[in-house]
Parts: structure tokens; sequence; C-alpha cells
């Protein structure tokens, strides 16, 4: 049963991330222009589309003319960090489903217009980095695009490592693909590192709730499924459930890793469940410029809830989400990227279930669902061949978003999964709200941010103002550096 709803899972966000259609990208494109907000990855899969039959207006094509590259490559540079090539590209069929489509993917890209398309992913993500600048400062353009950590690939765009893409002609913005974090991370107009459906990295680290069905039936609660339904899914509810879930399972009164906890994340987890409370650290004005949001009641006020779950919380100090824990059956709640699960959970006997995060309370309108992603950008030093990269761009995108994403989606509801259909309605939900929080993307390159981001593992709530108010100077001078070096990169 785990197998099949973590499946549903994947495919229901891999199907978000590309905001889902099922035409080939020859077809005309529908309009597909409105702007989906802060979600990094937005989309809704309707009833027609669920049971794999065509919906005709959700058909988009790239719109591209055919053309003749003769045989030239189109290279990505990637790192080994989180395996990440296995999210852009595949370098044969071996059965598996992601993997398969990539690889059609592919060569129906490379007969379409006569490219090679390669990957390479030797190292790990400093020599990455270091590679990406020298590479730009010296003109060498072996590569033409490069996916590498999110904070890194920021960074690499501030320096002038990569190309404007909004200055590219034949890139079509309006398109789905380009939505959401291509949107969230255009600054001044300009965007020199992006994320959308040129991989599947976003949808593995979507940070989503499980909980231990068996469990929360033992311990005599709702499962909160209808909760969620009708919009009624709080802070308040889940801290209630955790304090229950609490359980002193050796007897000998203190509490470690050998004992039941009510909530189960790390403090990678902590700062994604911040931002979907709607306590974000940046926005950005009118002019497009990236400016503190401001917001520190709302901060303190989150910070106070997080305090009340923090007694009944283990949280580590990484990115593995205590999931061992969960694994064994001695959490109720996790909070943790999707990666997690499908690399650790599949075979585990535990039943348990998938939920958004829950409102803060019941003025936030709609549920939110932070998580990370590969970033990428397209080097300068490789500029000249701006329509060879702008075709495989548009093309990889277009593809990925009609095919790709609905072949997994249909394989998975072509198995029997009438045993967790509430599941799958969670997975509706969550889809249509997967964003990239700003604040996170930038937490490495604007000086105090990532206190402010991290503010669960660097304050508690009673000190979280004078905490912010002790950032501020560091934090406005590093916003100013940042919007500066926006206005001045490439002249």
């Amino acid at each position: 049963m785990n197998k099949k709803i973590l499946s549903i899972l994947l495919a229901a966000l891999m199907a978000s991330a590309s905001l889902t259609g099922l035409a080939g990208c020859s077809e005309k494109a529908a309009d597909n222009s409105g702007d989906s907000g802060n979600a990094a990855q937005a989309g809704s899969v309707n009833e027609a589309e669920a049971s794999g039959e065509e919906a005709e207006d959700e058909l988009v094509g790239d719109d591209l003319p055919e053309k003749d590259f003769g045989g030239e490559t189109f290279s990505i540079l990637t790192t080994s960090w989180y395996n990440a090539k296995k999210y852009i590209y595949a370098d044969e069929m071996n059965g598996e489903v992601v993997n398969d489509a990539l690889f059609k993917q592919r060569s129906k890209i490379s007969d379409r217009f006569n490219v090679d398309i390669t990957c390479n992913d030797d190292n790990d993500l400093d020599p990455v980095s270091t590679m990406v600048h020298n590479c730009a400062i010296s003109g060498d353009d072996s590569y033409s695009i490069v996916y590498s950590h999110d904070n890194m690939t920021m960074n690499n765009g501030l320096k002038g490592d990569f190309c404007d893409l909004r200055s590219f002609e034949i890139l079509d913005f309006s398109k789905p693909w380009w939505q959401g974090a291509s949107q969230v991370f255009t600054i001044q107009n300009r965007l020199f590192a992006t994320a959308n459906s040129m991989a599947m990295s976003g949808i593995y680290m979507n940070c989503t709730v499980s909980f231990n069905k068996a469990l929360m039936i033992d311990l005599q609660m709702d499962l909160p499924y209808e909760k969620v339904k009708n919009g009624e899914w709080y802070l308040d509810d889940m801290i209630s459930m955790a304090e229950k879930g609490k359980q002193d399972l050796d007897g000998n009164g203190v509490f470690d890793d050998k004992d039941q906890w009510g909530f189960l994340t790390a403090s990678y987890g902590w700062l994604q469940f911040q931002s979907d409370m709607g306590a974000g650290c940046m926005v950005k004005d009118e002019a497009g410029n990236v400016a503190f949001s401001g917001n520190v009641d709302k901060m303190v006020a989150v910070m106070e809830k997080f305090d009340r779950m923090d007694d009944f919380t283990r949280a580590s100090t990484g990115t593995d989400y205590n999931v061992d824990m969960f694994k064994e059956g001695r959490g109720l709640f996790m909070f943790s990227e999707n990666r997690n699960l499908y690399e650790s959970m599949r075979d585990s006997s535990v039943s348990y279930g998938i939920l958004p995060a829950p409102k803060f309370d019941e003025m936030q309108e709609n549920y939110a669902s932070a998580g990370y992603d590969i970033y990428w950008g397209v080097l300068l030093s490789s500029a000249a061949h701006e329509e060879l990269i702008s075709y495989c761009l548009e093309a990889i995108s277009c593809e990925n978003y009609n095919n790709v994403i609905p072949a997994v989606w249909e394989t998975v509801l072509g198995a029997k999964l009438s045993d967790a259909p509430e599941d799958t309605d969670m997975f509706h939900i969550i889809r249509d709200v997967q964003y990239v929080d700003l604040g996170y993307a930038l937490s490495q390159s604007i000086g105090g941010l990532s206190n402010l981001v991290f503010l669960k593992t660097n304050t508690t709530a009673d000190q979280t103002a004078s905490y912010i108010q002790k950032m501020m100077k560091s934090l406005n001078k590093g916003t100013e550096k940042l919007n500066k070096s926006y206005s001045e990169i490439g002249g």
C-alpha cells in the first residue's frame, strides 16, 4: 500500500511541476499565460486527465519552427549532490517510468532538431560552482546550462556567470512551464537562475506532512482528511494531536530517540513550515526589487505556536528529518521532503497518509506547500549559442510538461488505488499549492537573511522581535547590495 500511496504522491506532484497537459509539443499552444503567483510548480489536473483521457483545452505546444542544428551539442552540467542527474536526464532505458520517459524525451528532441543532448555529473557542489565561474571568466562554452545547489546557483548568477533568460527572444514566458519559480526569481525583470519542468527535482524536494494512520487510530483520533477538504486543518489541530502522540515508550522518564514523538522534522523542515504558515521573510516591490516583508508580528505569532509544538517534537539538525524513527512507527507526524519518503518509506510496514501543511489559523485562505529544488542557469560564456539553447530549453520543458509527467501519472493511476482514495484527494490539494520561497532562495545571497529563514533554530518566540531587529542592519545592507548587483550585471 505504501508503495502505491507514495507513487501517487510523486506522480501528482510531478503533474504539478509541469502544469500537466497531454499534448505533443508540436501541437498549437492553448492560452495559458496566467500568473501562478508564488507557486514554484503549480497547476491542476482535472478528472479527464486523471483518468488518462485527453483534455483538449489543456494542450500546450512549444510553437517552435522546425530547425536542423547539424548535430550541435546541448550540454548539461550538474552535480553528484543528491544524485541530481536522475531528475534531469536518462542515459538509457531501464524499465523505470520516470527514467524511460526522460530518455524518450531526449531522443525525440534530439531527432527533431538534430542536436546531441548530453549531461555530465562528475563533480560535487563546490567544484561545479567554481567551474561555472571559471567558464564564465575564460569564455569556455563547453556547457550550455548548469544545474547545481539552489543557493550556490543563485550566487553564481549574482557573480555574472549566467545569461539573463528574460533577454532570450525565443523563450516564451507566457508558457506554463515558465510560470512559478521563473516569476518568483525574476528581479528587476531579469532572470539569471530558475527552476521549472526541465527537471523533476522540485517534486522530490517538496515538503509535505506524513502521518502514521494506525497510531492515530490507536490514539482514538480522527484522521484529518475531512478537515483538510473543508479548509479547516489548522496548526492548533496538529499541535493538540502531536501532544497525544508523544509517549515515553521505555518508561524511564527521559525522552530520546527510543521513544515516540508527536512531530518529526529537521531544521530544514522548520524553515519551510515557517513559510507555509505565512511568515516568509522577503517580497518584491512594484519595481521588482527585493525587500524585507516587514512581517514581524506574524513571525512572532508563528514562533509562539512553534514553541508549543517543540514540546512534542524530535528535530534533526540536518536533512534526514528523523525518517528512520517514522519508518519504525515512532512518530505520529513527520514533515519531510518527499525524496526521503521515496528512498526510505516504500519498504516500511507503516501505514501512512499524506497531508498538506496545516493553515496557521482561520485567517489563512489557502494551504501552502514550500520546498526546495535544483536551480539552473545558462552560462554567459555560451551566449553565442543562444538559439540552440533556447530551442532545447523550450522543447525539453514542453515535452516534460506534456508527456513525461503525464506518463508517470497515467501509469500510476492504472494500478489498484481504491485502498487510499483520501490520500489521492490530498495529492490534488498539495500539487496546486507548491512553491519555492524567495527568502530561502536568496538566503545565502543576502547578509543576515539565513538567520531569519531559520528562525526556529536560531531563537525563541519571546526573543523573535529583538532577534529580527538585530539582523536588520545586515539584512538591509545585503538587500541593497543584491538589488544593486541585479541592476549592474551585464552592464
